[in-house]
């Protein structure tokens, strides 16, 4: 009735107009027309908000976010070869690509491939607050396989030769091969470096360790993917060889405990054409999986021996006693598919006795030379106990290579 508008919302922009009208027209006792206006007022303004109250009612409730969908089959997904670290050594990642400890893996792979023709997956590293800050672990498949802990402020010094002076420091072992060691200041790392002492950071005690444990387990994280990959390589350049072999003569499975055995004793796979056709002609009488790996390291000698020999190009090796040869060789049993060792457990343990007193436990590599029927089986008995001895069959030793012998193990 004031501003002669039907609609609610002009009666709300009325109300200004009201009230200037009430302060301009006031009666005389200066009341009744201002308190009229300031109701009228009130009213319209009390309904305004209850129009808007039914409107944001009426409004439809905004829909609730779906939750996002749970990937379990990522739970069940295992990596090969995976680190953890603790949150104190995070820096080591980040960047990606570009972190330290990356490109120290990207450098493994490569060193691996070359080495021991064996292109490693990628390894996972990821952060885990369960560890302690500066602590790792490196697990296989899911399993963990070694832990270790780096000082903060430390590096880690390994002496060169034994005759090394003592240092002001730590007395530790290195993660990788066991080598005495010592944690020691960064101050004190000239004073270390200047007495004949290696030094260590904790990027490079960290890659060190994934490497050495790659190579270690290698046969175990050869797939059968990546023998058929292998084979892929192979039949670019000897498409009729791998045609006549697999699956004609041997199946990949066969073909791929054989590369296992070989890369089980650090042996390079990566001349793969001498070693498919030792197995083609191999296959030809027998599908024994050690026979044919015998077969196969003998038609590589050379790459087998390299690792053994000294600068002048001479093999320093052990050699056994018959006796022991003929022990193992008789209680062996070829079968057609695979062979065993059926030598009761108190006359292994006097066979390993005789070669630790003769031997000991080397840091390093060293061969020890002996016959093709007792070779295999005598690794498989001393790999636990000494992981750095490997026996070579007389079969194996390239032409012109001089043995020299460092002992009799009797």
């Amino acid at each position: 009735a004031f501003s002669g508008c039907e609609h609610e919302a002009c009666a709300l922009v009325s109300m200004h107009d009201l009230g200037g009208i009430a302060k301009t027209r006031v009666r005389p006792d200066g009341s009744t027309e201002r308190g009229f206006a300031l109701y009228v007022g009130g009213g319209l303004g009390a309904g305004g908000w209850r129009l808007r109250t039914r409107s944001a009612a009426k409004a439809p409730a905004p829909s609730a976010a779906k939750p996002a969908r749970e990937n379990l089959e990522g739970l069940l997904k295992g990596e090969p070869l995976a680190s953890e670290v603790g949150l104190g050594l995070v820096k080591m990642v980040e960047g990606a690509q570009n972190s330290p400890l990356l490109k120290r893996i990207s450098g493994i792979r490569r060193q691996l491939a070359a080495e021991l023709g064996y292109l490693l997956p990628p390894v996972r590293v990821t952060d885990n607050l369960a560890l302690r800050a500066r602590e790792y672990a490196i697990s296989l498949k899911g399993a963990e396989i070694a832990r270790y802990e780096l000082p903060q402020g430390f590096q880690l010094a390994i002496p060169s030769g034994r005759n090394a002076p003592a240092l002001e420091g730590t007395a530790t072992r290195e993660p990788a091969f066991g080598l005495a060691a010592w944690w020691i200041s960064d101050q004190k790392a000239e004073q270390a470096r200047a007495a004949g002492y290696t030094l260590v950071d904790a990027v490079s005690v960290l890659g060190t360790h994934i490497a050495e444990l790659a190579r270690r387990h290698a046969h175990e994280l050869f797939s059968r993917q990546d023998a058929k990959k292998v084979l892929d390589l192979a039949a670019v350049e000897q498409p009729k060889m791998v045609e006549d072999l697999v699956p004609k003569q041997l199946p990949l499975s066969v073909v791929q405990r054989v590369l296992q055995n070989l890369l089980r004793e650090r042996v390079s796979i990566r001349d793969t054409g001498s070693i498919l056709e030792a197995l083609g002609e191999a296959a030809l009488s027998t599908r024994n999986l050690v026979l044919l790996t015998e077969f196969a390291r003998q038609a590589i000698r050379r790459t087998v021996a390299k690792r053994y020999l000294d600068p002048s190009g001479n093999l320093p090796a052990y050699f056994l006693d018959a006796s022991i040869e003929q022990a193992v060789e008789s209680a062996v049993q070829h079968g057609e598919q695979n062979s065993h060792l059926s030598m009761a457990p108190q006359t292994i343990r006097e066979i390993l006795d005789r070669i630790q007193r003769k031997i000991g436990s080397p840091e390093g590599p060293v061969a020890a030379v002996t016959t093709a029927g007792a070779r295999y089986f005598l690794r498989q008995m001393v790999e636990p106990a000494m992981p750095n001895l490997f026996f070579l069959s007389h079969n194996e030793i390239p032409a012109g290579v001089k043995v020299v012998s460092l002992g009799v193990i009797q």
